[in-house]
């Protein structure tokens, strides 16, 4: 059984059920993926009553992922590109960035208030030293994912063992997911 932080309250079906429905697509994506996502979400839910299916829902993450790629940088005649090299060419043309997870803007947000926090008692000590500029490197979190998702879908492709993942991890990957294929099919930007 598993509990909300917060309330320390067992998780029920249907906050779980009210979770896995606030994960969507937006309406820029092509109807296919969209109905591939709620196939995704579907296992979701019913793994609450078989977890070794929340692991089979995280490989059709990345499965998701990929399709969402090869719908999004198609080729005309057979496309031999290999996850990576779709991810790479996603980066390069600046489609996924980090901007658009929602874990990492309040990851940022968090450290940039604990920051502020700190940089006030020190000030209040006196012993606040002289900085100039951020003296923490943001990583680039979209270069990081191209190199990481590749991997992740091959462990679940290609099991060594039996992977059991909780509910609160599931949720996770669906929200990357989503946030991951939302950002492939957003509206250009203007320069």
């Amino acid at each position: 059984m598993f509990v909300q932080i917060e309330t320390l309250k067992p998780l029920t079906l249907e906050e779980h059920h009210t979770a896995i429905a606030s994960t969507v697509l937006n309406s820029r994506v092509p109807e296919e993926l969209r109905s591939y996502f709620a196939t995704i979400q579907n296992v979701c839910l019913y793994a609450w009553f078989a977890y070794d299916l929340y692991a089979l829902m995280q490989f059709l993450c990345f499965t998701a992922m990929e399709m969402a790629l090869r719908m999004r940088l198609p080729l005309k005649g057979q496309d031999k590109r290999g996850l990576r090299n779709l991810l790479d060419e996603a980066v390069q043309k600046k489609l996924i960035n980090a901007k658009g997870f929602s874990h990492i803007r309040e990851m940022r947000q968090s450290a940039a208030e604990r920051l502020r926090m700190g940089r006030q008692v020190l000030r209040q000590s006196g012993s606040w030293p002289k900085l100039s500029g951020s003296q923490t490197a943001k990583a680039d979190y979209a270069k990081i994912l191209a190199a990481v998702i590749p991997s992740l879908r091959n462990t679940f492709a290609h099991p060594r063992y039996h992977a059991i993942i909780t509910p609160g991890d599931a949720l996770f990957q669906l929200q990357i997911t989503s946030e991951f294929i939302n950002q492939l099919f957003a509206p250009k930007s203007p320069r």
